[in-house]
C-alpha cells in the first residue's frame, strides 16, 4: 500500500505542473491585454502562446518520454505549420 502512494503522487505531479504553468501563462496574458505595450502586446502574447504549446506538447502530449518516431512526428507536424504561417504572413504582407 506504502508504494502506491508515492506511484499516485507521481502519477498527478505532471499533469498538475503542467495545468498550473498553463493557468499561470493565461493570466500573463490577460495581464498583458492591459499593459500599454503598443505593437509589444502581440509579440508577448504570440511568445506566451509559444511557450503554452510547448507545455501542451512536452508534458501532456508526453514527447518528453515518446519514441522517436513520435518526436519526428511531432517536430514535422511543427514544421509544416511554421512553414504555412510564413506563407500565409508573407501573402498577407505582400498585399497593398
Amino acid at each position: 500500500m506504502n508504494g502506491s502512494s508515492g506511484d499516485h503522487e507521481t502519477l498527478w505531479r505532471g499533469p498538475l505542473l503542467a495545468w498550473s504553468a498553463l493557468l499561470a501563462l493565461a493570466a500573463i496574458s490577460l495581464g498583458s491585454a492591459y499593459l500599454p505595450l503598443g505593437a509589444g502586446n502581440v509579440a508577448v502574447n504570440l511568445v506566451i502562446a509559444v511557450v503554452m504549446a510547448a507545455v501542451l506538447a512536452i508534458f501532456l502530449m508526453d514527447l518528453r518520454n515518446g519514441t522517436t518516431l513520435v518526436r519526428i512526428v511531432a517536430s514535422t507536424g511543427l514544421f509544416w505549420m511554421i512553414f504555412m504561417f510564413v506563407l500565409t504572413f508573407s501573402d498577407y504582407l505582400s498585399r497593398g
